[in-house]
């Protein structure tokens, strides 16, 4: 992890030089508009590097490239807002919205899949998965409810009891996130919280008996919450164009930390991206 760091640091002290200068740089934004319809699309290269949760993950690089969509149409709307999101991507129905208080239905993927063909991995994360079966993503439905706080700070809870693989439990998630700006340079510190119940977490990190084998033990995994840490800055770099870096940390819950599918306590992550909007 802490080689990590040390990778991070070095594109976030460019990225910080830039806000600081006082040459101005012109960029498109895309404010919200919680009462209109529109909405903007963006491509995104990253350059990332991953100390993965799983076993025999070693810390890596690899590149990611990445299509953000947001767009909203009567109430209805698709959210990918990448390093300035507030929860999960997704689409949903808003059903009521304030100055202070917006409420959804919303659907996201709160789990990826596991040693699947199709699994989001950074170069071959979960090459060490051999032996252990498939496990499907979780796409839950449920509400969504938003506090803003003032201007630069919002509160955000998920309660999704509907999962696509039919377990019959709540997932429960809450996003702490703040903004503020110094110079040209735009920054954001996000806290969240998840709790899963136990059917799930064992689900994705129990090993079953049939899964067992020298290097797969056994394994029942409880309930847990997973606590997670973002910091991240971005610069406009000229008009539609603009450099964004980020730093994530996330603690796994307690009740996987003797899985045998999982090696660290804390998962790494840190990227630095060029980000056009494409309209």
């Amino acid at each position: 992890m802490y080689k990590l760091l040390g990778y991070w640091f070095a594109p976030v002290t460019l990225t910080v030089f830039f806000g600081l200068n006082s040459l101005m740089a012109t960029a498109q934004t895309a404010n919200e508009d919680k009462n209109g319809n529109g909405g903007f699309i963006e491509a995104s290269f990253a350059f990332a590097a991953l100390d993965s949760r799983f076993v025999d993950a070693p810390q890596h690089f690899g590149t990611l490239i990445d299509i953000r969509i947001n767009y909203q149409w009567n109430g209805f709307f698709i959210e990918d807002k990448g390093l300035s999101a507030l929860g999960l991507p997704g689409l949903g129905y808003n059903f009521y919205s304030d100055p202070t208080w917006t409420f959804d239905v919303y659907l996201s993927e709160v789990h990826k899949g596991i040693a699947t063909d199709y699994s989001d991995t950074i170069n071959n994360e979960q090459s060490g998965l051999i032996g252990i079966n498939p496990r499907d993503s979780d796409n839950r439905l449920g509400l969504r409810a938003t506090h803003y706080l003032d201007e630069t700070s919002a509160l955000r809870v998920l309660f999704a009891p509907i999962s696509s693989l039919g377990n019959h439990d709540t997932h429960l998630a809450l996003w702490y996130g703040k903004t503020w700006q110094y110079f040209n340079a735009n920054f954001h510190t996000t806290f969240s919280a998840q709790f899963d119940s136990s059917k799930t977490l064992n689900y994705y990190y129990g090993v079953s008996e049939s899964e067992v084998s020298d290097k797969f033990t056994a394994y029942k995994a409880g309930s847990g919450m997973t606590l997670g840490a973002e910091f991240g800055i971005s610069y406009p770099l000229a008009k539609d164009w603009v450099l964004e870096s980020s730093l994530k940390l996330t603690r796994l819950p307690s009740s996987i930390y003797n899985s045998p599918i999982v090696a660290p306590k804390i998962e790494t992550f840190a990227h630095i991206s060029i980000v056009y909007v494409l309209f």
